[in-house]
């Protein structure tokens, strides 16, 4: 065997779930550099060593001691190549092979020590792949040093010459780790407990290292509220009297504490934050860490100035740190932990709200086009945005709709998958319809801001779904321009109805001839207008005292319209609900004949129809007999039509209350001869003699009841059937 450039050196115990894939990942640079891999396994149980014995060049048994560094020498101890490589269980390369076999082809390395990148991911339970932290871990050591590890926990290495150690960096090489992605609560339980103890006993030995006190923090800081704060309290009074490696690791040290004032929601953050940017103005960790929970707590409080101050300050260090504008060697000595596009994303998403509530519209605009659709996930951020665009349609005279346009062509590309695509869509249209509303747009009108409708901003999603239909819609006043933008509609139910209802009062003729519509359909565009405030009672009328008899949509249309709104009616306006009773009648007695066979329209066939036709038709012939002053037949079918349709009970209180010929009859000597004839014959029976019960319901009875009961007779008896 080739003597080997690159000694690959693994502990591991119990690593089942991942051994085998980090192995796997080295292959590539074994078939490209003379490598050997070296394993110690520290007490394995799971079958992790019979993983191990297929890939290792050298393999053994290492108990565990409670050491890191002294089971990372052990390996080190049995390693024949140049340079010697460490590498985790649950680490896999998943670039680098080609700057790692330059490197082992250089001849004259400067220095004996070198790092490369680490991506370490987030998410609980499953690998997210934009939720992530990076880093530069230094990996990579000169054999020919001598160099050791050293320390219990988070071991590593110092250059044997003494000073500080000499680094470079591999800039294309990159681990990712899934290690803090826990599959369960005893794992990591299990893993914090073991490196608590190790931790405490390294504190021990030196209570004032900087680095184990922000290693210690990072441990506990989401189990142990009290001690978090206790070490991140120390660290910063550490950093204060200048411990030794203050000026290298003060920054981390406050952005960590800021980091548990975030976690535990400590009032003193945006105190800490300060002095972050007071001692380490500079630094990544203060401009983008320190930055970005600073911005979140100001947010949350909705201090929106100071959240502007610090989400700009947040997001420049940010566009500094990807341009690669920043001090490199401050990777090396902690995580950044919110570089991942997971933070820059929600950052995005909420500055151009802040510039709003800050009164900074131009601002919003501008900030707007750097958020990416296509990347949220979020149900909240796609609402937000929307809400936003709506904002800025309604208080500026900027032209927003291009914004609309171009958001909505972002989340409708398919990542992950069109299903997913519609799912944001489908946010959007939810979160906008309500922008829509005549109630909406009223409140919008009396805002001392308001430059139009908020709606209006989807009009350039006119061809792309129902809701930029709409909005066009409302934006056009010409009849013929309304008709040809509601030929476009294919899916009437997801028509806001206010747009609807605009083309309507405009005089659109509808439905429209060449585009019929079914009747179900034509009943839900109905139900839709049906509301307290809306027109549908005037379009109802509006379309009966139209050519509504020429065709089968029409009358149709005309049946909906009157039904929907006879079944919302209040009955508070007198006036216009006559009208619609009268309505109702014409349009009924237009519908029945062409629904139904005539010989099914008559009192002996009448009771086969459904109940609500059955008492449309009892409607129709009532004002056909009141229009013959027939007030008895008149009350008598309104009658008939209560006793088979129960539920159009207000509509016949309003009728029996409000039509004249039904009030108090006048007291001639004839009527009052009639009323005392039929008064006699009621006190022959008892009251709950069936007599009585016909006696009352028949037509005779009717002309004289306000005579015998008083005025409110007409309506008592018209309700009887109802009410017994």
């Amino acid at each position: 065997m080739k003597k080997p450039f690159f000694s690959i050196g693994i502990i591991f115990k119990n690593e089942i779930r991942c051994l085998e894939r980090c192995l796997k990942s080295l292959q590539p640079l074994r078939d490209a550099v003379p490598c050997e891999v070296v394993m110690a396994d520290t007490g394995s149980g799971d079958g992790s060593r019979d993983v191990a014995e297929r890939y290792a060049d050298v393999l053994f048994d290492f108990p565990w001691i409670d050491d890191f560094a002294a089971a990372r020498n052990a390996v080190m101890d049995r390693c024949s190549g140049q340079w010697y490589i460490s590498v985790d269980a649950d680490e896999w390369l998943v670039e680098g092979v080609k700057e790692l076999k330059e490197f082992s082809q250089t001849k004259r390395l400067p220095r004996d020590f070198a790092g490369y990148h680490i991506r370490n991911f987030q998410a609980v339970g499953e690998l997210v792949e934009d939720n992530y932290v990076d880093f530069v871990a230094v990996r990579l050591a000169r054999l020919s040093t001598g160099v050791r590890y050293e320390g219990c926990i988070h071991e590593g290495w110092k250059d044997p010459k003494g000073g500080l150690m000499q680094v470079m960096t591999l800039t294309e090489t990159w681990f990712y780790h899934d290690g803090y992605t826990y599959v369960d609560q005893a794992a990591e339980t299990t893993k914090r407990d073991r490196n608590l103890a190790l931790l405490h006993r390294k504190l021990a030995e030196n209570p004032e290292h900087l680095q184990t006190l922000m290693e210690y923090t990072d441990c506990v800081k989401r189990s142990d509220k009290e001690e978090a704060v206790k070490s991140v309290m120390r660290a910063m009074d550490g950093v204060r009297k200048k411990w030794i490696g203050w000026s290298r690791f003060g920054a981390v040290v406050f952005r960590n504490a800021v980091s548990v004032a975030a976690l535990h929601k400590l009032p003193e953050l945006e105190e800490w934050a300060d002095q972050a940017v007071e001692l380490f103005p500079n630094s990544s960790y203060t401009r983008i860490d320190v930055a970005y929970y600073a911005f979140s707590r100001c947010w949350e409080n909705e201090d929106y100035f100071r959240a502007l101050y610090w989400g700009e300050k947040y997001l420049q260090g940010m566009s500094d740190h990807k341009a690669g504008r920043f001090e490199s060697s401050e990777s090396m000595w902690g995580v950044l932990e919110n570089t991942a596009p997971f933070w820059e994303r929600k950052a995005l998403v909420l500055m151009p709200e802040a510039y709003l509530q800050c009164g900074e519209p131009e601002k919003a605009y501008s900030a707007f086009p750097n958020i990416k659709g296509e990347e949220l996930e979020d149900p909240k951020q796609i609402e937000l945005c929307t809400l936003v665009l709506i904002r800025l349609q309604r208080t500026t005279a900027m032209d927003v709709t291009p914004l609309a346009s171009a958001f909505w062509d972002q989340i409708s590309q398919p990542k992950p998958d069109a299903v997913i695509a519609e799912a944001k869509r489908k946010i959007l249209l939810d979160t906008a319809a309500p922008s829509f509303t005549v109630k909406y747009r009223r409140e919008e009108e009396g805002r001392d801001d308001f430059v139009r409708h908020g709606c209006t901003v989807f009009s350039g999603l006119k061809d792309q779904c129902e809701l930029g239909l709409a909005a066009a819609i409302l934006e056009t006043v010409d009849c013929a321009e309304l008709t040809d933008l509601l030929r476009r509609v294919e899916k009437w139910d997801e028509i806001p109805i206010a747009a609807v209802e605009h083309a309507l009062l405009a005089g659109v003729l509808f439905p429209l001839p060449e585009q019929p519509l079914k009747i179900e359909e034509m009943d839900s565009l109905s139900a839709r207008m049906a509301r307290e405030d809306g027109p549908l009672i005037n379009l109802a009328v509006q379309t009966a005292d139209g050519e509504f008899e020429s065709n089968w949509q029409s009358i149709t249309w005309a049946r909906g319209l009157v039904l929907a709104a006879v079944k919302s009616c209040n009955w508070s306006d007198e006036e216009q609900s006559m009208q619609l009773c009268r309505t109702f009648a014409k349009v009924e007695r237009a519908f029945l004949p062409r629904y139904y066979a005539q010989e099914v329209l008559n009192k002996e066939n009448i009771r086969s129809l459904p109940p609500l036709h059955r008492f449309g038709w009892y409607c129709a012939e009532a004002f056909q007999k009141l229009e013959t002053q027939d007030a008895t037949a008149f009350a008598g079918f309104l009658r008939k039509g209560l006793e088979t349709c129960p539920q159009m009970k207000a509509m016949v209180e309003f009728l029996t209350k409000h039509t004249p010929q039904l009030q108090a009859a006048k007291a001639t000597g004839e009527l009052l001869a009639l009323a005392e004839r039929v008064r006699t014959m009621l006190t022959a029976y008892p009251a709950d003699d069936p007599a009585v019960v016909m006696l009352k319901q028949s037509p005779v009875y009717q002309r004289v009841a306000s005579l015998i009961e008083g005025p409110k007779s007409a309506s008592v008896s018209l309700m009887g059937s109802v009410t017994q």
